[in-house]
């Protein structure tokens, strides 16, 4: 990493002393660029001088939160609704489920697989109480995924449900299109989880075939942006109805019958309802950063490529026993925006890491490194001189 840009950004991230940590916890939770502060006082401010008149002014900045993702989504007038966190947003998916709307002579059948993300994962798990047959496919191999996910869709599936990226092994899933693409030919609607994608791998929906797939996805972690900011993009052409739906979904049918409960197009049928706007207002100010200072998609891949190959190859060359960290096994390439090790002992490297001033996290037996473009050559190369004492104590 010649010409490190993490040396040029630093000072743009005082507030979270980037330069005297090392947050290697960019995979959960990015630091925010100071500017963000000034977003946040700026939506206190207009709360203050506009009463509620604030709410046009806090529309246009949750606008310019769906310009940022539909750039990176690759269509400029992607449907996009907005929501507090993927959870909110995927309970409006799957309210909207013709499953749900009406009775069947079976049971409700989503496929999905054993690699997804808590808030998906634990309320599937909670469905199968309701008469729900969650079907779920084992990631590994990973190679034969996709097939083994199209095999288990049929004319009685409801959904299907899975991510771009790994949660646990960062491993990316190339193949999640022809899921998407069969799930369309079977008229079953396609959910995919693009957080740990969006931001820091490319995810244009026409090169990855998600154009009839519902993606969700958030700011919280590689875009920079905080709590508060996830989106639910929605197929061209589709009109939705859920169930689980709030008052601002009547935005656009205000002369809708008394009593009647109406939907808008795209993604005003999603919309939710009164929310604090802070969130917006700072995710503004911080995707106008980023512009600012060139860092596009491609540009963020690339930085965090070349620090997940220093850190990938760096702990290759400890020589360690897979007992003490194991290396992913898919290829390098494949790997999306953290290093994930094996180790019987996670818990106890993030612990022993975390008195090193080195933050990480883990998740079972899979101890994960996050990078950023804020992380310095040698803040890495100072987190490897650490690993190779603490494998000492540790291994």
């Amino acid at each position: 990493m010649s010409n490190d840009i993490a040396l040029t950004l630093q000072p743009h991230y005082e507030s979270f002393k980037v330069s005297e940590r090392i947050l290697l916890s960019g995979h959960s939770h990015q630091a925010w660029p100071d500017v963000a502060k000034r977003g946040m006082l700026q939506c206190f401010d207009d709360a203050a001088k506009h009463i509620d008149d604030k709410w046009q002014l806090a529309f246009e900045k949750a606008d310019r939160v769906r310009q940022f993702y539909r750039g990176l989504l690759g269509e400029p007038q992607a449907q996009i609704a907005l929501g507090s966190s993927t959870h909110e947003l995927i309970l409006r998916f799957l309210s909207d489920l013709n499953c749900f709307k009406q009775s069947l002579n079976r049971p409700i059948k989503i496929v999905t697989t054993d690699g997804e993300f808590h808030s998906l994962r634990r309320q599937l798990n909670r469905l199968k109480d309701l008469n729900v047959s969650i079907e779920v496919v084992p990631v590994n191999p990973s190679n034969t995924l996709a097939e083994r996910i199209i095999s288990q869709l049929d004319n009685d599936t409801d959904a299907v449900m899975v991510s771009a990226v790994f949660f646990g092994t960062s491993e990316i899933f190339n193949d999640v299109g022809l899921v998407a693409n069969a799930a369309k030919s079977l008229n079953i609607p396609c959910l995919v989880d693009a957080y740990h994608a969006l931001n820091v791998v490319p995810f244009n929906l026409e090169s990855w075939q998600l154009t009839s797939a519902f993606v969700v996805a958030g700011g919280y972690k590689y875009c920079q942006a905080g709590e508060g900011n996830c989106m639910l993009r929605i197929p061209q052409g589709y009109q939705a109805s859920p169930i689980i739906t709030g008052w601002y979904a009547e935005f656009d049918v205000l002369n809708q019958a008394p009593g009647k409960v109406g939907y808008g197009t795209g993604q005003s049928a999603f919309a939710g309802s009164t929310y604090d706007p802070t969130s917006h207002y700072r995710a503004a100010e911080v995707f106008d950063f980023f512009e600012a200072h060139k860092l596009t998609d491609t540009k963020l891949r690339e930085i965090s490529q070349q620090q997940i190959t220093l850190l990938w190859q760096g702990i290759e060359a400890l020589g360690l026993s897979d007992d003490c960290l194991a290396l992913p096994t898919h290829q390098r390439v494949n790997n999306a925006g953290f290093l994930s090790l094996t180790s019987s002992k996670a818990n106890q490297w993030v612990s022993s890491l975390g008195e090193r001033g080195i933050l990480c996290d883990s998740r079972g037996d899979q101890l994960r490194f996050g990078p950023a473009p804020y992380l310095a050559k040698a803040q890495l190369e100072n987190a490897l001189n650490i690993i190779e004492d603490l494998a000492k104590v540790i291994d």
